[in-house]
């Protein structure tokens, strides 16, 4: 997962922009942030967020919920907010260390292969809570990205794509960037230079 990384230099922090109870205004420009932080996407589903979808601030932990800050706020689709398992994880050890919003660690620790996350080391029991926390291998996730991995290869290989043409498909085509790391996967292809342009 790609946009759960949380960044000092974020402007939500410089401007000191908290979730305000009543305050649709300020959550709606909240959120908006949160989502240009991710680069347009879903920070639970990786979905790419398009202008109709509706794209709300989610609190990670619930329980802190108002008494938070940018640390545990994203900008998701809400149903991706459904399936998070709240009250199974209360008080889990990755709600307070967070170990999640750093890239680097979170790719130590969990992987994805055969459209599954999975922790890295089968003893890491705090990165599988994690994976079912927000619900990653949720089945009707699952198979969407399956469904939309299908698609592309047959999109690319009726077109006769070469890797450069893949790249200058999702250049022109953002929205069909939706499960990004499935489809860095399939197609063993890095699509960080297209998020940063």
């Amino acid at each position: 997962m790609k946009f759960l990384s949380k960044t000092a230099q974020s402007e939500i922090l410089i401007q000191n922009i908290r979730y305000r109870e009543n305050r649709a205004v300020n959550n709606k420009n909240l959120t908006s942030l949160l989502v240009s932080e991710q680069k347009g996407f879903c920070a639970y589903t990786e979905k790419y967020i398009q202008p109709l979808d509706s794209a709300e601030t989610e609190h990670l932990n619930s329980a802190i919920k108002y008494n938070d800050n940018y640390y545990n706020y994203y900008g998701v689709i809400r149903n991706a907010n459904l399936y998070k398992q709240d009250e199974k994880y209360v008080g889990a050890k990755f709600l307070t260390n967070l170990f999640f919003q750093n890239k680097a660690i979170f790719d130590e620790r969990i992987s994805f292969t055969n459209n599954i996350y999975y922790e890295i080391d089968k003893e890491d029991f705090e990165a599988r809570d994690f994976i079912d926390f927000l619900n990653f291998n949720h089945p009707t996730l699952s198979e969407q990205r399956s469904k939309h991995i299908k698609r592309l290869k047959e999109t690319f290989h009726a077109a006769k794509f070469a890797i450069e043409d893949i790249l200058n498909y999702f250049r022109n085509h953002k929205q069909e960037l939706s499960h990004i790391t499935a489809i860095e996967h399939e197609f063993n292809i890095d699509l960080s230079e297209i998020l940063n342009n």
